[in-house]
């Protein structure tokens, strides 16, 4: 496995962890969680994009 997919990888899964804590934690939460996976997703993209293909 490269290096660029374990990076995809670790941002899938912080992504996916949000996710789940949203659903369990309730609408306060929602507050807190929706900007933080917006950054996670945007600082993730310039490194998923990157390859050789």
């Amino acid at each position: 496995m490269s290096a660029e997919s374990k990076k995809s990888m670790g941002w899938t899964i912080i992504l996916m962890t949000l996710g789940v804590v949203a659903l369990y934690a309730g609408a306060e939460w929602l507050l807190l969680l929706v900007p933080a996976a917006v950054l996670v997703w945007y600082g993730a993209r310039p490194r998923l994009r990157r390859g050789r293909n």
